[in-house]
């Protein structure tokens, strides 16, 4: 399997071009409604170029901070908003203070993660008691390919982008609501609720640390 990050460098303008979209760009606010109530240190996981960066920290303020393995994608980040707060990180091993973030996001990340555990233990270390993680994953069946393609079959730029996400996806693994569930409870985080997102073809979940 190609490693992810190294597909990422190769790629950051043909995906930043795929994901500007509409349907996207809602999807990557929707995250910040699910912040911890009065969050302001929030750690933007796999920011890619910035899409979900850019809702997070209109929400929170400055200080949210995307970060990326890929060093293409944060130039691309940093093109779409000159003012982000960017650091070039490694999900496994994050340069952050134990207990110190309010949340942490990943928008379409964790799946491409060769140590997906490992970076579930991280996030829960860098969080303080009630932080947050809110990720935002592809979902795995044949039932959510078919029903998010086909509600997506009507804006056909939306149709394209979710054909690429489905395709790519199915390269790297996804979770199913149970198994998501099950390593987030592993890592050690409580899971306050996963629900289908983009159609059907994602799944939104939020777990906290435990006080």
């Amino acid at each position: 399997m190609f490693h992810s990050g190294l597909l990422f460098k190769a790629v950051a303008l043909p995906y930043e071009w795929v994901t500007r979209h509409l349907v996207w760009e809602r999807h990557c606010a929707k995250m910040a409604t699910r912040l911890p109530e009065g969050a302001r240190r929030v750690l933007d996981l796999g920011c890619g170029p910035g899409n979900s960066t850019t809702h997070l920290r209109a929400a929170t303020g400055a200080g949210t901070v995307g970060a990326d393995y890929a060093f293409p994608m944060l130039q691309r980040a940093r093109k779409r908003d000159a003012a982000l707060p960017l650091v070039c990180a490694d999900g496994g091993n994050l340069p952050v203070r134990s207990g110190s973030l309010d949340a942490v996001t990943f928008h379409s990340v964790l799946y491409l993660l060769p140590d997906q555990p490992a970076a579930l233990r991280e996030v829960l270390r860098v969080l303080r008691p009630g932080g947050r993680a809110v990720l935002l994953e592809p979902q795995a069946g044949t039932r959510a390919t078919f029903v998010g393609l086909l509600r997506a079959l009507p804006t056909p730029r939306w149709a394209f982008t979710a054909l690429l996400w489905r395709t790519m996806s199915a390269l790297y693994g996804r979770p199913t609501p149970e198994s998501l569930r099950a390593a987030l409870e592993a890592a050690g985080l409580r899971v306050l609720e996963i629900e289908e997102t983009l159609g059907g073809l994602g799944l939104l979940a939020v777990a906290e640390r435990p006080a």
